[in-house]
């Protein structure tokens, strides 16, 4: 009976030996640049040619984020499925290129490591030539992942000081209001706002139902009623209607940092009540509405809330 049971165990031992090990590559690139979107090209080539040359490999998949931040893993949607698939089962090993590429966001980091761990998946980061399961790894990724993060808030704040300086010269980058559209523009030339003509159509009624002292509710009625003749389904709401009749980008002027992100971890922005800095631009591009009319329609709203 030993030397049965001896021989069913070496046979199992045989059959796990040549089970292959259930490979998932993760590549992501933050940016849409054209040289980046080679290199995500190039990763994403590399692990597959890689794995499915291995005889003790075998790939479940190339997961790949194209043009997302590191910093947030539940806004990349390919990590969030390499997760899953994870969770079940369907992977043994995943291989990434660096700890930058899995996550910048330390905390991030320990926390989806701790959880694959859980599941039995390991972490292979190849710059760094690691395993997840390594006696010293946590403490590496600590420093590691660290000096990634702190890498993006350099970069941020890199970001962010270009911005605040072409918004001191007078031409902000930001993004068009309803009822404008950027214009497309040639090389070294800034970026200028065009009125768009059926969209400042809703723009001057609104102003104009305001200036004559119509509620809120009843402007939001007149412009869903404006907009079945014209064929267009648009949500108008009251709030909607509030916050495009305070805009002073309809009389054709700009005010800079509206909302800001408190941190480069920040999911969410925040209104910028002088914590940082802020820009007022005069004649920044055509109004749809004239000065006085908006600020009639400013004064309304002041009487009425006092």
């Amino acid at each position: 009976m030993k030397k049965i049971k001896e021989e069913v165990i070496n046979r199992q031992a045989k059959v796990e030996n040549t089970q292959k090990t259930r490979v998932a590559a993760y590549c992501r690139v933050s940016t849409l640049m054209e040289e980046q979107e080679l290199s995500y090209e190039s990763q994403c080539a590399y692990y597959k040619q890689l794995i499915e040359s291995s005889n003790d490999m075998e790939l479940v998949g190339i997961y790949g984020d194209q043009g997302f931040s590191g910093l947030h893993a539940n806004k990349r949607p390919e990590f969030m499925r390499l997760i899953q698939d994870c969770k079940d089962g369907k992977v043994d090993l995943i291989m990434v290129k660096s700890i930058s590429r899995f996550s910048r966001n330390t905390i991030e980091t320990q926390e989806y490591l701790s959880l694959l761990k859980e599941h039995g998946v390991r972490v292979y980061f190849e710059k760094e030539k690691i395993y997840s399961d390594n006696p010293q790894c946590d403490l590496i990724l600590k420093l590691l992942s660290a000096a990634a993060q702190e890498e993006s808030n350099s970069i941020s704040q890199a970001a962010r000081w270009a911005i605040e300086k072409n918004c001191e010269s007078g031409y902000p980058t930001r993004n068009c209001c309803y009822g404008y559209v950027k214009a497309k523009r040639k090389a070294g030339e800034k970026h200028t706002w065009l009125v768009d003509e059926e969209k400042a159509k809703r723009i001057r009624l609104m102003f104009e139902l305001a200036d004559k002292g119509l509620p809120d509710k009843e402007i939001v009625t007149t412009l869903t009623e404006y907009e079945k003749v014209h064929g267009v389904t648009s949500n108008w709401t009251v709030s909607i209607v509030k916050s495009r009749l305070h805009n002073e980008a309809y009389k054709g002027d700009l005010l800079t940092g509206k909302t800001f992100k408190p941190d480069v971890l920040s999911a969410k922005r925040i209104k910028n009540n002088g914590q940082s800095t802020q820009f007022y631009i005069e004649d920044h591009h055509e109004p749809i509405v004239t000065k006085e009319i908006f600020d009639r329609v400013q004064q309304r709203f002041e009487r009425r809330a006092a």
